[in-house]
């Protein structure tokens, strides 16, 4: 299915290198290249978090409105498809509120997280969150449940970009492409440092603008890989 979307690959840059007198430099002559590949997918699992908050002063009344408004809470995510042991409180705290040194009041707060591994009801269920009463701080954050076996698609793509373009240096300079002799996910900065050509390059990471945490919109999904190359003889 991950060959028949569209794949891009973007260069981020290229150097071929006789080793100078660094430590962080090949003892032999290298060609540097990193690569991305990218691309764009539907989100299939949902993360929501959120704060149910109670202001009341007497601390026996505020607990019991939080737990009324979690059991609440616990039945509306359920009646939308979330299994309980997706629902977690992961905090529970109380901390006054001050305005200089004077408190104004006293909160009480728990946090909730949910996963939401179908989407088919996100929007009715987020319109219902924001509907709830003592409810705050709503988030959302979508991924994908197969995530592993994208990364591991991109990262082939895009080591594949990045041996071509270190074969054309390679016949660029009428030399034979040897062996890989280093492979990061990452730009390898103390390489590039060592060099003075530092510089941040892609990895694998959802590319999303900020958007409506009613709608589940498309994902850019992008993986960098940063190679040495051997220099053959």
């Amino acid at each position: 299915m991950l060959k028949k979307l569209a794949a891009a690959f973007a260069a981020i840059a290229a150097t071929i290198v006789v080793p100078a007198q660094a430590a962080d430099l090949p003892s032999y002559p290298f060609i540097h290249v990193n690569a991305a590949a990218s691309l764009h997918v539907m989100p299939d699992t949902g993360e929501i978090d959120f704060e149910i908050v109670s202001l009341d002063p007497d601390l026996e009344a505020a607990w019991k409105l939080v737990a009324e408004r979690l059991e609440a809470s616990r039945a509306l995510l359920a009646r939308h498809g979330v299994a309980l042991e997706d629902i977690s409180v992961q905090d529970l705290l109380r901390r006054p509120i001050k305005q200089g040194d004077q408190v104004q009041a006293i909160e009480t707060r728990a946090a909730v997280h949910a996963t939401v591994r179908d989407l088919n009801g996100w929007t009715a269920l987020i319109q219902a969150l924001m509907t709830t009463p003592n409810l705050e701080s709503l988030a959302v954050a979508f991924s994908r449940s197969d995530a592993d076996t994208i990364e591991a698609e991109l990262v082939k793509q895009a080591l594949g970009s990045a041996r071509l373009k270190a074969q054309n240096i390679a016949r660029g300079i009428n030399a034979r492409l040897g062996p890989a002799n280093g492979v990061a996910l990452a730009p390898l900065k103390n390489l590039s440092n060592a060099m003075g050509l530092a510089s941040d390059g892609p990895r694998y990471t959802p590319v999303t603008a900020p958007g409506d945490p009613l709608l589940v919109t498309v994902q850019k999904l992008v993986q960098g890989v940063d190679v040495i190359y051997r220099i053959g003889k």
